[in-house]
């Protein structure tokens, strides 16, 4: 590129990230997906419900994170068979209005899931809200149905859970399962379809696409910046641009994806567990193990009984049990000549079921590939590795936390490891860090919420026990922290 370009570029560049910065948190995760507040807010160090509670309301059970626009708080929620999106004034919390679809039928999730999972987005004119029993529905800001989009129930192995997107003005809808899966296009306003890309190949997939602007060349020499859509599917990661164009990709990576890339510092992050190779879990058993531990009349086999006994053979830790995997689960897979005893040979199935899992375990950083040459691989750190919150960079650095409430601090251009620390809230951790004003928030599953720090040094500034089960992400916004649990939304302010 003319060196006389560079500075135009920077600056386009610099003008974008702070666009990005400056955005309502209309979607997952805020703008872009990347967990950041908006550029100079200044956001509460401590949520204290008797300093700075600002309000509560009341929800119906669900775990879709808060979507702020036009001075609204838009979340969906499941109450008996209805599937609902809920508007709240964002001041005070009142409730503005509900509207609900009814599906003929809930499709099944994983006891962690919920029929509303997906987080709704809006372009401060439209809501749009995705339900995988249902298909996508708009409403106007003050309620009024727009259009839906019927869709067959999702065949996704524990249900869904990746949100629809604004991005470049278009409703960008991902939906990756074991029949069908693709990438979609539509216009907020009215449902109708812009452009749709077929994902063969890929079966079911949990994760939010993330969005990041690059370089990218034009005629006669010339730079400008294009917009890319990072989508992690089973076993790579996809970079798409706003037409629906394949720009480049990545494989190996995780068969679960559930994370939503990120991007900075030229380099595009991303997450991919491996429950085989990961340190932090509890490995396959081996036979002889399992005998040992259940075989009560040693016969060289486990019956029914003994099959109950077992806990789990395979287990992501500290997890509250909501990561194992009992004998007993895997016994049609097992029982082969289904007489209701598990030997040796039918057990080594198991081992070769996990065994065939090759996929890298470990948290990657990519340099993005162009027209001359391919995806790379920067650097990659195999520990702390989280399977469902996505990491957030800020100051540089690049923030991960994982069950047990373990927080991993690396250098985002070198992939060093800064610190590791263990924050007090343990538990399974589902919902993403965010961060804003210097600081860091966590919530456990459990209901713990913790704010750290940003720096070289752990540092724990506040905890909060909500005594709730929460499985959101917090949005920030308004100088404040907007928090859902599985039956209220509460926004904590700098002051109450």
């Amino acid at each position: 590129m003319p060196r006389r370009l560079l500075p135009a570029v920077a600056l386009v560049l610099a003008s974008l990230q702070a666009d990005a910065q400056d955005a309502e948190w209309s979607r997952f995760r805020g703008p872009s997906g990347a967990g950041l507040a908006p550029r100079g807010a200044r956001l509460p160090a401590v949520l204290d419900p008797e300093k700075n509670l600002r309000w509560k309301s009341e929800l119906p059970p669900g775990n879709s994170s808060p979507c702020l626009s036009a001075q609204r708080v838009f979340v969906t929620g499941c109450r008996e068979g209805e599937l609902q999106t809920v508007c709240l004034d964002r001041a005070d919390g009142r409730l503005l209005w509900t509207r609900g679809v009814k599906p003929s039928a809930l499709e099944k999730t994983h006891e962690i899931n919920s029929p509303a999972s997906p987080t709704p987005t809006s372009d401060g004119q439209n809501v749009i809200s995705y339900f995988g029993s249902f298909g996508l529905v708009a409403h106007d800001l003050e309620g009024q149905e727009l259009w839906r989009r019927a869709l067959p129930p999702a065949k996704n192995t524990f249900g869904t859970a990746a949100s629809p997107v604004i991005a470049g003005g278009q409703l960008i809808f991902v939906c990756d399962s074991e029949e069908s899966s693709f990438l979609e296009a539509l216009e907020p306003a009215t449902g109708k379809t812009l452009w749709r890309k077929e994902r063969a190949g890929f079966k079911s997939g949990w994760s939010t696409p993330g969005l990041w602007s690059r370089e990218s060349k034009g005629g006669e020499g010339s730079a400008g910046m294009t917009e890319e859509l990072l989508v992690l599917g089973v076993g790579w990661l996809t970079a798409y641009d706003l037409a629906g164009g394949e720009r480049w990709s990545f494989p190996g990576l995780t068969d679960e994806p559930i994370t939503t890339p990120i991007a900075g510092n030229g380099l595009v992050y991303a997450t991919s567990y491996n429950l085989k190779t990961n340190a932090d879990a509890m490995l396959l058993w081996s036979y002889e193990k399992v005998l040992a531990e259940h075989d009560h009349d040693s016969d060289g086999a486990l019956d029914a009984a003994e099959l109950a006994e077992n806990a789990s053979v395979l287990s992501r830790p500290d997890a509250d049990g909501e990561g194992d995997h009992p004998l007993a689960l895997f016994q049609r897979f097992l029982d082969v000549d289904k007489d209701s005893r598990i030997t040796a040979a039918e057990y080594a199935k198991l081992r070769a079921w996990v065994d065939s899992w090759e996929h890298l375990n470990g948290i990657v950083a990519l340099r993005p590939g162009t027209d001359e040459r391919p995806a790379e691989l920067a650097w990659h750190y195999p520990r702390g590795v989280p399977e469902c919150p996505s990491p957030v960079l800020a100051g540089g650095r690049l923030y991960m936390v994982m069950n047990g409430g373990t927080v991993t601090c690396l250098d985002a251009e070198s992939g060093a490891l800064v610190f590791e620390a263990r924050l007090a809230a343990r538990g399974p951790y589902y919902a993403s860090l965010v961060a804003g004003d210097g600081k860091l928030y966590a919530a456990s599953a459990r209901g713990e919420l913790t704010v750290f720090a940003e720096g070289a040094k752990f540092e724990v500034l506040s905890t909060l026990d909500l005594g709730e089960r929460l499985m959101a992400t917090p949005a920030l916004a308004d100088g404040g922290v907007f928090v859902r649990t599985e039956s209220s939304l509460r926004a904590f302010g700098l002051d109450g």
